[in-house]
């Protein structure tokens, strides 16, 4: 990679390597964006200042962050070099961001377009700085940046909501809410829901039915298929998320969360769960 800042069409400083380190952060995951590289030497001080980056996935682009404000206030150029010259920037990262990333990356190195923008002073003159460059983080270094920001301690689960009903996505969605409205028994309840609609979809509750009653006995359930035992598990986690509804069963947050985590998980194999919409 090369990227550089420049006065007037003149090379001031060019950067040609990027590192990313992660670290964890309230409510977010924190990013530190470290450009590497070396400072020509100047006949006449300078100044650089109003140091910025963005940041945008490659191929097509899209923007991740428009505005990251540099750690260092002034660059000053002097007479002479510096073949280790560093900027930092400093961004918190949302979860809605991070699965952008990921998705786009999936599980290959992450391509990025990075734009670096700055203000040059030369005595009276100042001119703006703009260049942006296609950056390749290597897949090793960017899941350990992801680790550090503590967000590799949550496994993602995809699930084809493209393809199931409106009706289930708001069930969906209502489950999340709950959960993170503090209800975490009405979330368990929504997970049967969710279950008996795609029973209801699918036309196999009966199957489930039977195949869990197999599973009681040793001798039939060890001639049971593999659709078999994951219908006896979907039965089995219905009965879970039946004391959502009855009783005076408390679930915490964790148990909602492991809920609907293993529901989601289950139901997004195709031969006992979602079904694409036809």
């Amino acid at each position: 990679m090369r990227i550089s800042i420049r006065h007037n069409s003149d090379y001031i400083v060019e950067y040609d390597q990027l590192s990313i380190n992660g670290r964890e952060a309230a409510g977010g995951y924190a990013f530190n964006f470290v450009l590497n590289g070396s400072r020509q030497a100047r006949e006449s001080p300078m100044s650089v200042f109003s140091i910025s980056l963005s940041l945008s996935l490659s191929s097509p682009v899209k923007q991740i962050i428009t505005y990251i404000p540099s750690s260092t206030q002034v660059v000053q150029c002097h007479n002479f070099p510096n073949n280790s010259e560093q900027l930092h920037f400093e961004a918190v990262f949302t979860k809605e961001q991070i699965n952008a990333i990921e998705e786009h990356r999936r599980e290959k190195d992450l391509t990025l377009n990075i734009g670096l923008r700055a203000l040059t002073a030369l005595g009276d003159t100042v001119w703006p700085s703009f260049d942006c460059t296609d950056v390749t983080v290597p897949r090793e270094h960017w899941l350990g940046a992801l680790n550090n920001s503590g967000f590799r301690q949550t496994l993602l689960f995809e699930v084809p909501l493209p393809s199931v009903s409106d009706e289930l996505i708001a069930l969906l969605s209502k489950a999340q809410e709950f959960i993170e409205m503090g209800h975490y028994k009405d979330a368990v309840m929504q997970c049967r829901h969710i279950i008996e609609h795609v029973e209801t979809i699918r036309g196999d509750k009966n199957l489930s039915i039977a195949a869990n009653q197999k599973a009681q006995t040793r001798q039939e359930r060890e001639v049971m298929t593999a659709i078999e035992r994951m219908l006896s598990l979907r039965e089995q986690f219905k009965n879970i998320c039946h004391l959502g509804a009855h009783g005076s069963e408390y679930f915490t947050r964790t148990q909602a969360k492991a809920v609907l985590g293993m529901t989601m998980a289950l139901l997004a194999e195709p031969t006992v769960g979602f079904t694409k919409v036809t």
